[in-house]
This record gives structure tokens, sequence and C-alpha cells, in this order.
């Protein structure tokens, strides 16, 4: 486990095809203006955020250490970047998430972040409806799904 360290942590590798959710290799790194360089990333990064004047990042439990929070003063702090993820673990979460659920990343984070605490399945159906032009609650699976009222299928947009 890497939490607070001031060596450059390695780069992750991924086995292809995932089978389970690759774990994301975004850093955060903080420049001190007088002391090294730290980095975090997850597991172990749980979050950051500035408040009153203190970079406060949020720490996992790391190997019988309890969670814990690193403060930061601003006046310390030459700059935070948040280095995005590699191409390799956007490249291993697009292959989980399509062995998975049957969408690619990005279709599956949208459904993620505007359906917070549903189910995948939710998701997808409020997606399909959301495509199809209709009210969620009209799309039912059963291996398929139907649509409850005929009229929706009366005219195409073409038409109007």
């Amino acid at each position: 486990m890497m939490s607070d360290t001031t060596t450059r942590p390695e780069p992750r590798t991924y086995p292809q095809p995932p089978t389970s959710e690759p774990v994301s290799d975004e850093l955060l790194v903080v420049h001190l203006k007088h002391r090294a360089t730290e980095y975090f990333r997850r597991p172990e990064l749980v979050s950051h955020q500035v408040a009153d004047g203190i970079l406060a990042i949020t720490l996992a439990a790391v190997e019988g250490r309890p969670p814990r929070t690193r403060n930061f003063p601003l006046g310390e702090v030459a700059e935070f970047v948040v280095e995005a993820a590699s191409t390799a673990y956007e490249e291993a979460f697009d292959a989980w998430t399509q062995s998975r659920y049957g969408v690619d990343a990005e279709t599956y984070r949208s459904m993620n972040e505007t359906s917070t605490g549903l189910t995948m399945a939710e998701k997808m159906r409020r997606q399909i409806a959301e495509g199809l032009g209709v009210d969620p609650s009209s799309v039912h699976f059963g291996g398929s799904f139907t649509i409850e009222d005929d009229e929706d299928w009366e005219s195409s947009p073409d038409e109007e």
C-alpha cells in the first residue's frame, strides 16, 4: 500500500480481460514548498477537498491503520494536481463494463452519475426509456422489453 509516500508509484498493470472492477490509477500529486512532493492514489485515497485554507486528503484504512485525514495548510502547498487515469486503466475499465454489464465505460459512468443508489437493471431501463423517449415506467424487462402504450410508435419524428 502506498499512502503518503514521497516516491512516485510505479504504473499499475491490468489483466485483460479484468475479472473484477479495476482500481483507477488516477494520482493526486501534492507539491509542497519546503518538503518532498507527496503522491496519493486509490484505493488508499478516498477523497480530497479544500476548505478554510486547508487541503484535506482522506485516506482509507490500510494495514491495520484506521482511516485518517492528512491536512496540508495551503500556505505550505506550491500546487496540487490530479493526474488523470492512464489509458491502460481506461481500456481495462471499458473491458470490465462491457463484460459485466454489456455497455461501454462512458455509458456505464453516465448511468452511474445520474442514478446513484439504483440497480444496474433500473439504470439500463431508464437509459432505454430515455433513448426511446418514453416514460421509464413503460419499459419492462423479461428477456426483452415492451412498451405499454402502442401510440408511442404511431408517429415518427419525421412525420411531425
